[in-house]
């Protein structure tokens, strides 16, 4: 059993933690939420009861486990328990490719039976599962090998990390449609539409800005994307993404705001006119798990917000060689770049906090005008500039021909072009025709609104 134990790879521990992890900080950004708003409207917020607060999410999970299961009648009873767990499940899996830590490279010294015709089978045989070898070196006794292997310090290493995320996230739109449709409610069902219409829309914003990340570094896998940012422009600036493309950085920001149906874009359960929207007929487990999944949302977007601009895990003192700055030896390193990606993730989310306790809810239209009058052409224009710098100016790049990263050169020509579109639609926005009034007057013949009378004798 304890062979067993040891040959199970890195990625099965990391699951474990991860998505436990995962879980729990939901419940406790909750509180983190309760407390962002105190702070916004200059009040304490919870701080008596459970110890300060911290048992309070505990007995929310409790409160919600004991309530009453209600099912009203006339919803589709399939549709109707399955959508809330669609929604979470979703989240779950989108995670699973986040490059926590780079990679993990060890040695290990293994003895292969004397009598072994396949000697590297009987090798892999006693190495953890799925572990990539990088060298065999025979040791000084006889059928002994020092065998040095590497494991991504992910759960799932995909060469398409990026494709599989967007392509998982986009089905959580169906756990709010199917929920809003099965609950035989109109003002679900209205939530519902809105945001399919929501969701649909920002995601070609969405989708644009990570292709224009994709088209600097040619490959969709998050671990290399993590990996080129993993060094210094002139010695100490970090060479993250959002220094080369923060335009784009403000349109993912965005994006996944609509895409999590967090305010100002949270029209889809709009309390004043859906009283709550797709969920508004769920009770129980199933009103916990929309919740619960649209903080899990958050921190799926804000893990890859982390890894397309921030650098992921990297920090000074955590990187490996110039070749390969993701190798590392030591666990504990491993380890410690997990706990620097999720901090920033943290504080990302807490951007996420910040922005729905600061501005109003938008207008329907004025969502949808935001999309597609504004985020898809300005997303269309810099990913179109992205790759004519990319063309024209990479290959005179000597860090980025060397397959290191964007060098300080190129990452200059990234940067004016961001500042020069940003300037741009600044100004074409002065000059463009105003969009179609759709909240006009209407005038109600006979009604007592059509003239305030004023006081007699004025």
């Amino acid at each position: 059993m304890l062979e067993w134990i040891l040959r199970l790879p890195v990625w099965f521990w990391i699951a474990l933690i991860v998505h436990g992890t995962v879980l729990g900080s939901v419940a406790y950004l909750i509180l983190l939420e309760r407390k962002v708003a105190s702070w916004v409207q200059d009040r304490l917020g919870p701080n008596r009861v459970g110890y300060g607060g911290l048992l309070q999410p505990i007995a929310d999970g409790l409160k919600f486990i004991f309530k009453e299961d209600y099912r009203p009648g006339g919803v589709d009873k399939v549709l109707f328990t399955l959508a809330p767990g669609l929604m979470i499940a979703v989240i779950i899996v989108s995670i699973a490719v986040i490059p926590w830590g780079g990679t993990w490279q060890r040695t290990w010294t293994v003895q292969t039976p004397a009598n072994a015709t396949d000697q590297q089978a009987a090798i892999a045989s006693q190495i953890p599962y799925d572990a990539q070898v990088v060298n065999v070196v025979p040791a000084q006794q006889a059928d002994t090998f020092a065998v040095t292997f590497q494991e991504p310090f992910q759960i799932a290493s995909l060469n398409i990390g990026v494709l599989f995320i967007l392509a998982i996230l986009s089905l959580a739109v169906y756990g709010v449609v199917i929920g809003g449709w099965a609950s035989n409610n109109k003002y679900s069902f209205l939530g519902g539409l809105r945001a399919t219409a929501n969701m649909i829309s920002y995601e070609i914003p969405l989708a644009l800005g990570v292709l224009t990340i994709v088209l600097m570094f040619g490959t969709l896998d998050l671990n290399v994307i993590v990996d080129k940012q993993a060094h210094y422009w002139a010695g100490y600036i970090p060479a993250w993404n959002v220094f080369t493309q923060p335009l784009t950085f403000l349109l993912f920001l965005v994006c996944i705001h609509a895409e999590a149906n967090r305010a100002p874009f949270d029209l889809a359960e709009a309390e004043q006119e859906l009283v709550g929207g797709y969920h508004t007929e769920s009770s129980s487990m199933r009103f916990a798990l929309f919740f619960l999944g649209e903080y899990a949302g958050m921190i799926t977007t804000s893990a890859l917000c982390v890894a397309l601009f921030f650098g992921g895990w990297h920090l000074p003192g955590l990187t490996g060689p110039a070749e390969n700055p993701g190798l590392s030896s030591s666990l504990w390193i491993c380890i410690l770049r997990g706990v620097v990606f999720f901090a920033k993730t943290i504080v990302i989310i807490f951007v996420f906090m910040w922005v729905r306790w600061s501005l109003p809810r938008f207008r329907f239209d004025q969502l949808m005008m935001l999309a597609w009058r504004g985020l898809i052409p300005v997303s269309l224009v810099l990913m179109l500039a992205t790759a004519i710098v990319m063309y024209f100016v990479a290959p005179l790049d000597e860090l980025f021909v060397a397959g290191q990263g964007i060098g300080g050169r190129l990452a200059i020509y990234l940067l004016i072009i961001n500042v020069v579109i940003t300037v741009g639609a600044m100004l074409i926005s002065t000059v463009l025709p105003p969009a179609p009034k759709t909240n006009r007057r209407i005038k109600v013949e006979g009604s007592r609104f059509d003239q305030t009378p004023l006081p007699a004798g004025t």
